[in-house]
């Protein structure tokens, strides 16, 4: 149910300490099905709890880096999966409730994106995707994977299509690639090397369908 599926985040960021495992988030906001989504900075491998590019939340911008467009994904006031390119306050003002930006776009109104599946980290991956069907169900799909062990974004894409998936875009994966149902981490996130992450990494954004 599109109504139900809101932006999550962090408790806070920029503080140093603000960053999340997906898990903890979920069950804070009541969540019942909960993905990690956005982009943060990570100058050491380590993560932090600094978004990067728009966060919205609620119509209203909580986290800005940039004036700039970006390709925001996220859901408008009547709960449709909205995929623009454009700044935080002009996906506003088009109906934008909650949003993040990341990318890229994998099916924008039934159309199949192009592009070069060999640069930007777009080849075999851990993966993480949200989707909407026609009929307005959402989509949640997140795989395990490291580098060379996963699906890349064309067979993400073919997935989702089989599934109905209308409009679909890629969200964070590799390491940060979680999925939590009812307060439980689902899937087997892993590090660079393979090794398992117990608990999941701490992340600052997600979606998820809220009770």
């Amino acid at each position: 149910d599109a109504s139900k599926v809101e932006l999550i985040t962090s408790p806070t960021f920029n503080t140093g300490n603000g960053a999340e495992r997906l898990y903890k988030m979920c069950n804070r906001v009541g969540g019942l099905v909960c993905i990690n989504g956005g982009m943060f900075a990570d100058p050491d491998g380590w993560g932090s709890d600094i978004p990067l590019g728009y966060l919205i939340k609620d119509g209203k911008v909580i986290w800005s880096d940039s004036n700039d467009a970006q390709d925001l994904i996220g859901f408008t006031n009547d709960n449709k999966l909205f995929l623009t390119h454009d700044t935080a306050e002009g996906a506003i003002k088009n109906g934008m409730r909650d949003a993040l930006q990341f990318g890229p776009f994998l099916i924008v109104n039934g159309k199949t994106m192009q592009y070069n599946s060999e640069s930007g980290g777009y080849d075999r991956a851990a993966r993480v995707a949200i989707a909407q069907r026609k009929d307005g169900v959402v989509l949640f799909l997140v795989t395990e994977g490291v580098h060379t062990n996963g699906p890349n974004l064309k067979e993400v894409t073919e997935t989702l299509k089989l599934y109905g998936a209308y409009n679909a875009a890629n969200l964070d994966g590799g390491t940060s690639a979680q999925l939590v149902i009812k307060g439980e981490l689902i899937n087997n996130p892993m590090n660079v090397y393979g090794q398992k992450i117990k608990n999941g990494r701490s992340i600052v954004s997600g979606f998820g369908l809220i009770k």
